[in-house]
């Protein structure tokens, strides 16, 4: 039996939120006044005052539960942000992620694909910055990214706040015999090392423009076609 991460993410966030209810149904019922009289209660290695356990199992019901179920959602939710499938949750994100698997597309994010350039996690790899900070950079743009979807508070179509880091593409092009041999590439080395020009200016668009993506347009609705 073969269990995932994914798998364990859900058991273990299910189970926080059943003992979470289980023990605050039990809290709710607890008559803490005429606990004094009460024998103590056995907790694996120690024994403690009945009024005491109760108190113990109320922090647990109300504090450590959801705690835990927070922490595990959350966590998940700066895991998933790895998966291509997690950007294609948000149907805003659709046109980019079904525009990538289209194998006639001439994006940038498709030939990627298509070639298999990149392994997994194409759209991680492309955006997030090398390094821990660049990583948890992500996360957190993923995040916020998450909460904005669910909130309601982005418009269509959707604009990337900041200026897309040329050094995610040199990490893997730079050294490679293909990309040396093209002298444009070294006559422009300082300004793409800066970012004052940046590699789509020669190789074309990343993803469909933001008029293809707009509601309504001649190619709104091949781009959010449901995902095969």
């Amino acid at each position: 039996m073969n269990i995932g991460y994914a798998q364990l993410v859900y058991l273990f966030g299910t189970l926080f939120c059943v003992m979470g209810i289980l023990l605050s149904i039990r809290t709710a019922r607890m008559r803490f006044g005429k606990l004094n009289n009460e024998p103590s209660v056995s907790f694996w290695i120690t024994r403690l005052p009945a009024e005491s356990a109760a108190k113990l199992v109320a922090f647990a019901s109300l504090v450590v539960m959801p705690a835990g179920a927070l922490f595990i959602a959350n966590y998940h939710t700066f895991e998933g942000v790895h998966e291509v499938s997690g950007c294609a949750s948000c149907h805003v994100m659709r046109p980019m992620v079904n525009d990538m698997m289209d194998p006639q597309s001439g994006t940038l994010a498709a030939r990627h694909y298509k070639n298999k350039w990149i392994a997994e996690n194409q759209c991680y790899h492309c955006h997030s910055d090398y390094g821990f900070s660049g990583n948890m950079e992500a996360k957190l743009t993923g995040f916020r990214h998450l909460a904005r979807y669910t909130t309601h508070t982005y418009k269509e179509p959707i604009m990337a706040r900041v200026r897309f880091n040329n050094q995610n593409c040199l990490n893997c092009h730079q050294n490679t015999p293909k990309f040396q041999v093209v002298q444009s590439h070294h006559t422009a080395a300082g300004r793409l090392a800066s970012n004052q020009m940046i590699c789509l200016n020669c190789h074309g668009q990343a993803h469909p423009s933001s008029l293809q993506r707009t509601p309504g347009s001649a190619d709104y609705a091949r781009l959010m076609e449901p995902m095969q």
